[in-house]
C-alpha cells in the first residue's frame, strides 16, 4: 500500500499544530523520507512528544516494513559539550536563521542566561529566559556548564547587581563595557564588577543589588509607568530590548522585567496574559501598568501600549518614531487611527 505524498504531509503539519504550533518556542524542522519500502523521519524539534507521536502515527499506517526515527532531540549538545550560554556583550541580537542578513528577531542584554538548542557553525540557536528561540552568533557569549551557569546567576563569590544605565571601565579609565537596562554583573567584594566572561573592571552609574531591586523597582503600575518615562525619546527598532533602539513588546517586556513581572517577548503572547479589562468608553477606567492592545492585521494583535491611567498611553511605535505619550482621547491623526485599531485591555499586575 502506497500514502500519498500529500496525506504524509498532512500528518506532519498535524502533529506540528498539536505539538509545536508556535515557532517562537519550539523547533520542529521535522520531514519524512521514503527511502524503498521504509521510510524515515529526519531533522531536529526541541518537543520530544512531537517526534514520537509523528513516528507513532506513520508506523500505524502500516505502509511500510518499517520507520526509522532519526530526529534529533534538542538540545543536541554531545559528552562534554557545554550547552549553556551566559550574554558577555553589551547586547545579543537573535536572529531568525544563522546569517546577520536575516531578521533581527530579538535581543539579550550582557548577563542573560541562554539554553543552546544547536550549532550550525559559528551561530547557536538559543532559548532565552523568556522562552524565545533564535539563532546567536558565538562572538557575543561565553559557553558554560551548568554549574557555571547558574553560579554566575546567584553571583558566587560576589553580589548579582542589575544595571540601569551604567558601564564598566578598565584599569586605564577607558570603557570596557556599555550597560543596557537590565544588565547583570557580579560586583566583588573590593568593589569591582565581573563580566560573564571572567573580565574585571569599575562599575561606574546607576545599578541596583539584584536582592534589593523589588525595594527600588516595586511591582506596582505607578512605577511601571515611572520607569517607561525614562524611556522617551528612545527610537523603535524591531526586536529591540534596550534603550538604544525598542520595539513595542520589547518595551513592555523590558519594564515589567525589571520591576519583577515576566511577561511573554511578543504583543500577541502578552495579549494572552492577565485578565480582561474594561477600558471605558473613553479609557476612563484604565489603571496605571494596564495594557492596550491593537491590529493592524485582521485577527492578529500587532502593538501593545502601556497605560499610564484613564486616556493616557506610552509606548514605542513607528507612528511616533520611537518611544512616546499619546492619548487614546486625542485630536492627532494618529491618536484617531489607534482608537480605530483598538481591540482590547488586560490587566497583568
Amino acid at each position: 500500500m502506497s500514502v500519498p505524498a500529500e496525506q504524509v504531509e498532512a500528518m506532519v503539519e498535524r502533529v506540528r499544530a498539536e505539538f509545536a504550533p508556535d515557532p517562537r518556542l519550539v523547533v520542529f524542522d521535522v520531514e519524512v523520507e521514503v527511502r524503498g519500502e521504509y521510510v524515515a523521519l529526519v531533522g531536529a524539534t526541541s518537543e520530544p512528544a512531537a517526534a514520537d507521536a509523528l513516528h507513532h502515527r506513520m508506523a500505524e499506517l502500516n505502509a511500510w516494513t518499517a520507520v526509522s526515527d532519526e530526529v534529533v532531540r534538542l538540545p543536541e549538545g554531545g559528552a562534554g559539550e557545554s550547552i549553556h550560554a551566559v550574554v558577555t556583550a553589551a547586547v545579543a541580537p537573535m536572529h531568525a536563521a544563522p546569517r546577520i542578513s536575516t531578521t533581527q528577531i530579538s535581543q539579550n542584554v550582557l548577563g542573560s542566561r541562554l539554553l543552546v538548542l544547536r550549532r550550525e557553525r559559528r551561530w547557536l540557536q538559543c532559548r532565552s529566559a523568556d522562552g524565545y528561540i533564535g539563532w546567536v552568533h558565538a562572538g557575543y557569549v561565553a559557553l558554560m556548564h551548568e554549574v557555571e551557569a547558574r553560579a554566575w546567576e546567584m553571583g558566587t563569590a560576589g553580589e548579582s547587581w542589575i544595571a540601569v544605565g551604567a558601564r564598566v571601565s578598565g584599569a586605564n579609565g577607558e570603557t570596557t563595557v556599555r550597560l543596557p537596562w537590565g544588565a547583570r554583573i557580579v560586583r566583588e567584594p573590593d568593589g569591582t564588577a565581573r563580566l560573564p566572561d571572567g573580565r574585571t573592571g569599575w562599575p561606574e552609574g546607576e545599578m541596583v543589588p539584584a536582592a534589593m531591586r523589588t525595594q527600588a523597582f516595586p511591582r506596582t503600575g505607578d512605577a511601571i509607568c515611572a520607569s517607561a518615562a525614562r524611556w522617551l525619546g528612545v527610537p523603535y527598532l524591531w526586536g529591540g530590548i534596550t534603550m538604544g533602539g525598542v520595539d513595542c513588546s520589547g518595551f513592555v517586556q523590558a519594564l515589567f522585567r525589571m520591576h519583577g513581572h515576566e511577561l511573554p517577548r511578543d504583543a500577541d503572547q502578552q495579549s494572552r496574559t492577565g485578565q480582561a479589562v474594561d477600558p471605558g468608553e473613553h479609557f476612563q477606567k484604565l489603571r496605571p501598568g494596564d495594557l492596550l492592545f491593537f491590529t493592524e492585521e485582521p485577527g492578529r494583535v500587532t502593538h501593545v501600549t502601556l497605560s499610564t491611567g484613564g486616556a493616557g498611553i506610552i509606548h514605542s511605535s513607528l507612528g511616533n518614531g520611537g518611544v512616546a505619550r499619546n492619548r487614546m482621547d486625542g485630536r492627532r491623526n494618529y491618536e484617531r487611527e489607534l482608537v480605530r485599531i483598538f481591540l482590547f485591555a488586560r490587566r497583568v499586575l
